[in-house]
């Protein structure tokens, strides 16, 4: 079954936050949290820059990255394998981008702090459903009481 970026489109309106990870020449792993990931075409997202030193000077280093966006309507999360294309300071997609930061930004808010400093272009090479965690479900609420989760017999369970 090939899944496409079209059907995955509730994964791209911004009401979760979005994993992403990136990797220096020399092997030393980062991560960090988007406030967007933006569809582009049938092969390409674009990713929110607004603070992420550390993840852009990966990226300069190392084009190849993985998102984790996840549906917020089944729970159901989405690993989307990506390598750097170009960034965007202006144009339709950098203005439509800036006005889901600034709208994202003030329901949170904090109106005023977000700002987008560029809209990263990917090119996405894979797309492959995320496995579900163990004592998770979908809605990405645990089905067990933190009681449950601290005793040393849940975990032989």
């Amino acid at each position: 079954m090939t899944v496409t970026l079209e059907s995955l489109a509730t994964c791209f309106q911004g009401l979760l936050p979005a994993q992403f990870f990136t990797c220096s020449s020399d092997g030393v792993p980062n991560s960090a949290y988007l406030s967007h990931v933006d569809y582009v075409d049938s092969q390409h997202v674009a990713l929110s820059f607004q603070f992420f030193n550390k993840s852009k000077h990966n990226i300069g280093e190392n084009p190849n990255a993985l998102v984790l966006v996840q549906d917020p309507d089944t729970g159901q999360g989405w690993r989307l394998r990506l390598r750097y294309v170009r960034s965007e300071t202006s144009g339709a997609l950098f203005e439509r981008m800036a006005l889901r930061i600034e709208a994202i930004a003030s329901y949170c808010g904090l109106k005023g702090i977000f700002k987008l400093r560029a809209s990263d272009v990917y090119e996405v090479l894979s797309v492959e459903p995320a496995p579900e965690e163990p004592g998770r479900r979908r809605s990405g609420f645990s089905t067990s009481s933190p009681r449950e989760r601290a005793s040393p017999t849940s975990a032989s369970s």
